[in-house]
């Protein structure tokens, strides 16, 4: 059973939601200001976030930026605030979707349905604590802040997160990379290697001599 959380202040809005949102396949959960929330996404695994912008103890899109950092969670923001400003600024801090109140609850449910079948289907984000990978739509940061790779680096990036935690030979990394690629200069995966270490951390991957190279992440 999928599980949402919903992030509302008002509690017979919160209240309402629960109850109509709920289903044999959907769980839905209340939280009453952001401290709540976050206790709640500490305790258990969510697959939807529905929040609101304006909350007691803080500002949703600031949260929705400061999760995005931490979990890979779909959200879809529920609120009164209709300004371009507003609805630029949250998907620029990660949401998926943007509902204007007041709403039609019909079109809330398949904007939910929806974005649920999309994101479970999903093999291509890359989320830790320092760390946000979107292979898809090619975005990549880094402590909240975009960076940007070329293409060889993207590559690269693909190959060792899909394979976090082993050691991959050089001699794999560089066919992956390079068809051909045993004609390549030695050098030429050394140097892609240093690049993306440059954008990323040297600390993200990991060296193992006489083997090969492994992605860590954040291990801190």
């Amino acid at each position: 059973m999928k599980k949402l959380l919903i992030v509302e202040d008002d509690d017979a809005i919160r209240a309402g939601l629960c109850q109509s949102l709920s289903s044999d396949t959907l769980e839905a959960v209340g939280a009453e200001n952001l401290a709540a929330a976050k206790q709640r996404l500490a305790a258990a695994r969510f697959d939807l976030l529905l929040l609101d912008c304006n909350l007691p103890d803080g500002n949703g899109i600031d949260f929705c930026r400061e999760l995005m950092n931490k979990k890979a969670i779909p959200v879809i923001f529920l609120t009164v605030r209709d300004s371009e400003i507003d609805e630029v600024a949250a998907f620029r801090a990660g949401a998926c979707d943007y509902v204007k109140k007041p709403f039609s609850l019909m079109v809330l449910k398949e904007r939910i349905s929806a974005l649920l079948a999309r994101t479970g289907k999903r093999s291509d984000l890359y989320v830790d604590r320092r760390y946000r990978f979107d292979f898809t739509s090619l975005d990549f940061f880094v402590d909240g802040e975009r960076v940007y790779l070329g293409s060889t680096e993207y590559k690269l990036l693909a190959v060792l997160v899909k394979n976090a935690g082993n050691v991959l030979s050089r001699a794999v990394l560089t066919d992956a990379l390079w068809e051909g690629g045993e004609e390549l200069n030695e050098n030429a995966l050394s140097v892609t290697v240093s690049r993306l270490r440059g954008r990323l951390g040297e600390k993200s991957i990991s060296t193992i001599y006489g083997l090969g190279y492994m992605w860590v992440g954040d291990r801190t």
